[in-house]
């Protein structure tokens, strides 16, 4: 079985930061800095990434995504799991790339609109990291209910069109090391992704197939065992200590944010 919705969001979080966060811990330098960001980009990019985390399960009918949006989400995961089936062509190296073009292509859009008190905030930025929010919000149970995660999402995609408008790099990175971050924790379960050169799939011969390298041509390093083990549950829970660590000491150092 893949891994759970909510570890999925979680690592997409840690990933972000450890990639892409530059605060300093007891003298030692917290994440990589691979792009230069301000910490107001870094906290928004991390909202982004946790979200973006379950992009591939987009072709579950059971997943965060589909009960996010009610009908509309239902409807989008079904369409999309009748066309790619589960743990099929969105949990591929090309999904990455196609949900990381998608965010290029919705971040780049020319449409600004007026927000009172905020002033003029890039509406497409704004919505994808409103629906990225609202995702990973709710994936993390952090509020209850259908419409409240929609709503902080709202909040948080105009939030970041003011403290962090410049999109052009954080925000398709955010989505690309959440998507990836997905592929990753699948890919240390049992059942594991599609074979990385999909749609051209490398079936082992049959005295070579293994749990690393199944007969449909799936691959897999299962170091967690199953979706829910002990082993994922103590992973995430290192991988939480890490995030909301690296995150509060970011905000600490973003002026920006606090003086919100």
């Amino acid at each position: 079985m893949p891994m759970m919705g909510g570890h999925h969001a979680i690592s997409g979080t840690a990933a972000w930061m450890a990639l892409a966060g530059s605060t300093s811990m007891m003298g030692h330098a917290a994440g990589l800095d691979l792009w230069d960001l301000t910490p107001a980009q870094v906290i928004a990019g991390a909202v982004v990434a946790t979200g973006a985390a379950l992009l591939p399960d987009i072709d579950h009918p059971s997943a965060t995504i589909s009960r996010s949006g009610s009908g509309l989400t239902k409807a989008l995961t079904r369409m999309v799991g009748s066309l790619a089936g589960h743990r099929g062509a969105t949990h591929t190296l090309l999904a990455i790339a196609a949900f990381t073009a998608l965010a290029v292509l919705v971040n780049g859009l020319d449409w600004q609109i007026q927000v009172p008190v905020l002033g003029e905030v890039q509406a497409g930025a704004a919505l994808l990291v409103a629906v990225m929010c609202a995702f990973g919000t709710r994936a993390l149970k952090a509020v209850k209910g259908r419409l409240l995660p929609w709503v902080v999402g709202a909040g948080s995609g105009l939030l970041v069109g003011v403290v962090a408008p410049d999109t052009s790099i954080w925000l398709p990175a955010a989505v690309a090391v959440g998507a990836l971050a997905h592929l990753v924790g699948d890919l240390l379960t049992t059942d594991g992704i599609p074979f990385p050169t999909w749609p051209l799939t490398v079936k082992p011969p049959k005295r070579l197939a293994s749990p690393f390298w199944q007969r449909s041509g799936d691959i897999a390093l299962p170091l967690l065992g199953n979706a829910g083990s002990a082993r994922e549950w103590l992973l995430c829970t290192v991988l939480t200590g890490y995030a909301a660590v690296t995150t509060i000491a970011t905000i600490a150092g973003a002026p920006e944010v606090l003086s919100l």
